[in-house]
């Protein structure tokens, strides 16, 4: 993603290259809340606030939410209060300088820029305008104190991949993100998933939104202190238990906690595949909570390890948040392993949860199978294996179901490590069914 901050050592010197600012590493002081009058992107003057001062630069909130770096010099404080911009003022004024021929809405929090389609950007404010409030709560029943945003939220809507590529250039796959600088919320509409399958683009693409969103909403409302460091997987984890939406005739934010069918759909294929948890009991824990990074089964394993946090260690993981959001600017940064971990991410975690790793797996398996989930993808082609195979008993037989023929190798090869037996020692049918429904009921009664 845009802005993904290298974890450093703290000490006297920081320096902010990695966090997307251009200025010479210095010593951190912490801001006193003072505020200074300095210069726009446009060249208009303005007051800012100090968010944290590195060497001799500032870090100042803009009155339109983006973080920028001042020299020292360049600033003089003053005692006029920092105010956020007019939504409607600076809707206008970015349509003009930056988003040509864009259209331009405010509503609520948030100020829209859009040239997509009409549908496309109703259903984006309505996500995330009825999302917001319900976050809120959420945060006080936490009894974390939060506040309503002091800048517009800025989201900007593009119609295709390739502007949405030329604003910023990101990996591919990504949709959407939330920038920590900028302030912003970036997405565009059109893609060539949404040609082959448009229902559940959209329902993807839907859920992405909600995702940043709750960035956006967490950096803005004080759970969450733009630069602090956050453990990736809570960052992440608590993006993903925030933000599931349903889609139909009335897009909506379904509430906390419900179950996001993306992610369990990747959790079952990497369950199905994965030899961790049998001959490495606790390392899939140790790599996400440590992890600095993460690819998509990361996310997928982060929902699920905050879901169950949530649910079922109510308490701990109230406290474990309270803590985090003490963290101030640039606060939370710690030096990376050798092998690209955090291990003080552990110390954290276990000092909160006071669980070993490898027990909490074994309780995390039994709880992602008792929750409720659509595969996503039921309608889309689903590959079956049968096993065939001389046991204790006699002849017995084995299957399963998977998305693909990848996850299906990964999970024949596990299969024949834990029983013990060589591939010449099985006999192996593989069929394509058009849908899963087919392929388990297939499945269902040539085993039984």
């Amino acid at each position: 993603m845009p802005l993904a901050v290298q974890a450093q050592p703290v000490g006297k010197l920081l320096d902010l290259r990695a966090y997307g600012l251009n200025i010479p590493p210095g010593k951190v002081i912490a801001s006193q809340g003072q505020n200074v009058l300095t210069m726009d992107e446009f060249g208009k003057s303005v007051v800012g606030k100090v968010h944290v001062t590195v060497g001799n630069y500032h870090i100042v909130l803009l009155p339109d939410g983006q973080l920028v770096g001042r020299s020292i010099t360049e600033t003089k404080e003053t005692n006029r209060p920092f105010t956020g911009a007019d939504k409607q003022q600076l809707g206008n004024l970015l349509k003009q300088q930056v988003f040509t021929g864009f259209k331009v809405r405010k509503s609520g929090r948030y100020v829209y820029l859009y040239n997509t389609s009409d549908a496309f950007a109703q259903a984006t404010s309505q996500i995330l305008e009825k999302m917001a409030p319900g976050i809120l709560g959420y945060m006080r029943n936490l009894e974390l104190q939060v506040h309503e945003p002091e800048v517009p939220l800025v989201v900007v809507m593009f119609a295709t991949e390739a502007e949405f590529q030329r604003y910023r250039s990101t990996p591919r796959g990504i949709v959407a993100y939330y920038h920590t600088l900028t302030n912003r919320v970036v997405m565009y509409e059109e893609s060539r998933f949404s040609e082959l399958k448009p229902e559940l683009a959209i329902k993807q693409k839907i859920n992405t939104v909600a995702h940043e969103g709750v960035h956006q909403l967490l950096h803005n409302v004080g759970v969450q202190t733009r630069t602090s460091q956050w453990p990736m997987w809570l960052t992440e984890g608590i993006a993903e238990y925030l933000s599931p939406t349903s889609t139909g005739q009335y897009m909506r934010w379904k509430g906390a906690g419900t179950v996001n069918d993306f992610r369990m759909f990747e959790l079952e294929q990497f369950l199905k595949s994965t030899e961790l948890l049998s001959k490495s009991p606790g390392t899939w824990m140790e790599g996400l909570i440590s992890s600095h990074q993460l690819d998509s089964q990361g996310y997928a394993s982060a929902w699920l390890l905050t879901h169950y946090l949530a649910k079922l260690r109510p308490m701990q993981f109230r406290t474990y948040i309270q803590e985090l959001q003490r963290l101030g600017p640039l606060d939370g940064s710690y030096r990376l392993s050798a092998e690209g971990r955090i291990p003080q991410h552990l110390d954290l975690f276990a000092k909160h949860y006071q669980i070993e790793l490898a027990e909490l797996e074994t309780r995390l398996v039994p709880y992602v199978n008792k929750l409720p989930y659509k595969d996503p993808f039921i309608e889309w082609p689903h590959v079956t294996l049968l096993l065939r195979f001389q046991g204790p008993r006699g002849v017995q037989m084995l299957g399963n179901v998977f998305h693909d023929n990848e996850i299906a190798d990964k999970w024949l090869a596990k299969t024949l490590t834990q029983l013990k037996l060589s591939r010449d020692q099985v006999q192996v049918q593989r069929k394509v069914f058009p849908n899963r429904v087919l392929a388990e009921r297939y499945v269902r009664t040539s085993v039984n």
